[in-house]
């Protein structure tokens, strides 16, 4: 394994390791406390990522930009450019970013830590083997990727040192002739990957070990029909794949083992034309679907026993045929992005989704700032502002964590290494300090 707090250029990389290209930034606390967005950029003259604050309302608040690679043209090798999918680890601390660039020779995983004002900076840029097409986290330290172009196809789990910083490949299973989506099951127990390519349709499971190693628990075929992207329902009990041009959703019962079922019913038939994301609202009870060909977003109700979707007949029209990047969801929020400026407008939707499955437009789409917005990754806060303790509770338990926030913040982090000092500033202003005793007090006692 090759590592470095310099750059380092044209360096092969060795077997079961990554060479860490770069080291940004040092290291500091993350996760933003206020929800937030976090917008993947796949173009292929410039990657970057794009965080967006989310206000109570619902708009969306800019808050910066990190380009990850740019060329002047595309038969110049950029690891960096492309960003193409996007996830946030269990924590909140880190973002990675899998690029899909093309003319490269090795391909790059990009990593960032959040800060809690939401901002992003850039830890590192990992040069891994073969196309990192999706990417999810178990844990802050272990993070998974799909090889998409490897014949079968490999999910490779690697153990991040955020210190080095490095990247150590842990294991890697084979997933199948075409697999280019993950997801993680909420306990972060079992893992999935998508085949749509030869050797049959199917999706494939594994449990995941305390040491970070996959056991394969189960391989569910889905006959005639695309399983693209992954998405498993909040509370863990239900799986759709988006079928792309076989123009079904797939729908999958996960038993308490990890492992699969059909459910009755499916496949069932697409809402608009080509499913190809699909995502599940905040509380479960309906399915975000974005279609290829006709470039919508739409809405489907969930039956909370069967999983049979129900399409509510709520739909919004991106524009042109293959502009719809991604959906996702977070709190009573949906956001999809537009990825091409062929309709003549290009960045990040947010609307407002209703108890009957409506939808209405929060704000005119916002500007990511970067090219080609794609995948987006939605962060909730773990604890409240005034939770200094993070029982999940503001009461006379966080009085004496308060003090030592505000009086010495080092003992303060040493005493609560899975707090953030942050949720000491109560009055919003980026600072702890004694103008935040007024307003504990205030969430103490309430209005």
């Amino acid at each position: 394994m090759y590592t470095s707090r310099h750059r380092l250029q044209h360096l092969p990389a060795a077997a079961g390791a990554v060479i860490a290209i770069s080291f940004l930034v040092p290291i500091a606390f993350g996760q933003a406390q206020m929800p937030a967005v976090f917008v993947a950029n796949n173009g292929n003259l410039e990657g970057s990522v794009t965080a967006f604050r989310l206000n109570p309302d619902g708009t969306l608040e800019f808050v910066n930009r990190i380009v990850t690679g740019s060329r002047p043209n595309t038969q110049v090798p950029c690891p960096g450019c492309n960003a193409y999918e996007i996830a946030i680890s269990p924590s909140g601390r880190y973002l990675a970013t899998g690029h899909a660039s093309s003319n490269d020779p090795q391909q790059q995983v990009s990593i960032f830590e959040v800060a809690p004002d939401a901002s992003i900076s850039q830890i590192g840029a990992f040069m891994v083997p073969r196309t990192p097409m999706d990417v999810v986290w178990i844990s802050d330290e272990l993070l998974t990727t799909v090889r998409t172009d490897t014949n079968p196809c490999r999910v490779t789990v690697y153990r991040l040192n955020p210190e080095i910083p490095s990247l150590t490949e842990v294991t890697s299973q084979p997933g199948g002739g075409f697999s280019t989506y993950l997801a993680i099951h909420p306990s972060r127990q079992y893992l999935y990957v998508n085949n749509s390519g030869s050797g049959g349709y199917f999706i494939r499971a594994w449990r995941v070990e305390p040491n970070g190693t996959l056991t394969l628990i189960d391989t569910e075929y889905t006959g005639s029909y695309y399983p693209l992207e992954l998405t498993i329902t909040n509370d863990g009990t239900k799986m759709y794949a988006a079928g792309g041009i076989t123009h079904v959703i797939t729908g999958f019962h996960i038993a308490p083992d990890g492992t699969l079922s059909p459910m009755a019913g499916s496949p069932f038939p697409e809402f608009g034309s080509s499913p190809s994301n699909v995502f599940p609202g905040s509380d479960d009870r309906f399915l975000i679907v974005g279609h290829g060909t006709d470039a919508t977003m739409r809405t489907a109700a969930i039956d909370p026993a069967s999983g049979a979707l129900t399409y509510t007949g709520y739909w919004f029209d991106v524009g042109t045929q293959g502009t719809l990047g991604d959906v996702s969801a977070l709190n009573e929020f949906i956001f999809v992005t537009d990825n091409s400026t062929l309709d003549g407008q290009m960045g990040i939707y947010s609307f407002r989704l209703y108890p009957d499955g409506s939808f209405t437009q929060v704000a005119p789409i916002y500007d990511t700032q970067g090219i080609a917005p794609r995948s987006v990754a939605v962060w909730k806060p773990r604890f409240a502002v005034g939770d200094l303790n993070c029982d999940g509770l503001i009461n006379a338990f966080d009085i004496d964590p308060f003090v030592l926030a505000i009086t010495n913040p080092g003992a303060y982090q040493q005493q609560y290494p899975n707090c953030n000092i942050m949720l000491a500033d109560c009055n919003g202003d980026g600072q702890v300090n004694a103008f935040d005793i007024d307003p504990f007090v205030e969430l103490l006692t309430g209005p």
